[in-house]
């Protein structure tokens, strides 16, 4: 994709908090994409979650994830260049055997845009 950014546990925790998020989702990766000839720079930040992290299923318990999909959502401009979220959002199975996505804090389901950004585009 591009350069991948090196970063510290405080700049991962400046990027979650900033994100609004909450554990088990925590940022993995930040990675900017440059095109040179057309001077246009795009950031990728990748979420994750901590192996054996617990979903909740509807009736309230809570589950380990049964796999993944990966899901990425364009994102507010970041320093006025495209930002792009991208996460293996886990899936998990419910009473019934039903493979469910988990729902993310930060985008409805189904959609392509975070909800900051669908807010910011209502506006």
């Amino acid at each position: 994709m591009g350069k991948i950014l090196n970063l510290g546990i405080n700049s991962k925790k400046i990027f979650s908090i900033a994100l609004g998020l909450h554990p088990p989702w925590e940022v993995e990766r930040l990675e900017i994409e440059e095109d040179v000839n057309k001077g246009i720079k795009k950031f990728h930040i990748t979420i994750g979650f901590r192996r054996g992290s617990k979903f909740k299923l509807p009736d309230g318990s809570q589950t380990t994830s049964y796999d993944t999909v990966e899901r990425s959502w364009q994102h507010l401009s970041l320093f006025e260049h495209p930002c792009y979220l991208h996460c293996k959002v886990p899936r998990i199975k419910d009473k019934e055997g039903k493979v469910k996505q988990v729902a993310v804090p930060w985008a409805r389901k189904g959609s392509g845009f975070t909800l900051l950004f669908e807010a910011y585009a209502m506006t």
